[in-house]
């Protein structure tokens, strides 16, 4: 038995970055990009998008590919593995989600909690840039005014898609 580790031991070791770079290793060569990844007791959630929508049939792939990087380790034993799409109201975390999303309304929350709401102009690796229009009552009259936002990733809170079901 000397040098082998027993399957509970190694289940303990498994963290978000072996994680990432098994699925890295699958969707490279891809449009595909990994949003997030939660690691609880009894459960690992894999989130994982691209510009024009991940399919069902991609997140099978990683899942199967997960399931023959994990099945050596025990892990599977102690979680239950589910591959993903974020959901439309889940928030915005990676630039890439960013860039799929120009020209959408988000809510953007700042790290004081500031909310601002608007159109997502454009996005690159470091931030975003956000046009809120606004409106307010002066003297009986309505005074709309428009203010862009340029934003830092580092400083928002949370970013969230505005889903409107509003037929035009």
């Amino acid at each position: 038995m000397r040098g082998q580790q027993s399957p509970l031991l190694f289940n303990l070791m498994i963290e978000k970055e072996n994680i990432a770079a098994w699925v890295q290793e699958k969707i490279e060569g891809t449009d595909n990009f990994l949003v997030d990844i939660k690691l609880s007791p009894g459960k690992l959630v894999v989130a994982l998008d691209k510009p024009s929508g991940i399919t069902l049939e991609e997140c099978s792939a990683v899942s199967r590919h997960l399931l023959e990087q994990l099945e050596p380790t025990g892990f599977l034993e102690t979680h239950e593995i589910e591959v993903g799409s974020p959901g439309m109201d889940a928030p915005l975390v990676v630039p890439q989600q960013f860039f799929r999303r120009i020209g959408r309304e988000l809510r953007v929350y700042d790290k004081l909690g500031k909310e601002m709401k608007g159109t997502l102009l454009s996005a690159n690796e470091t931030g975003f840039e956000l046009k809120e229009i606004t409106s307010r009552k002066e003297n009986k009259k309505k005074i709309i005014s428009e203010t862009t936002h340029q934003l830092n990733y580092g400083d928002i809170r949370e970013a969230k898609l505005i889903i409107n079901f509003k037929i035009k």
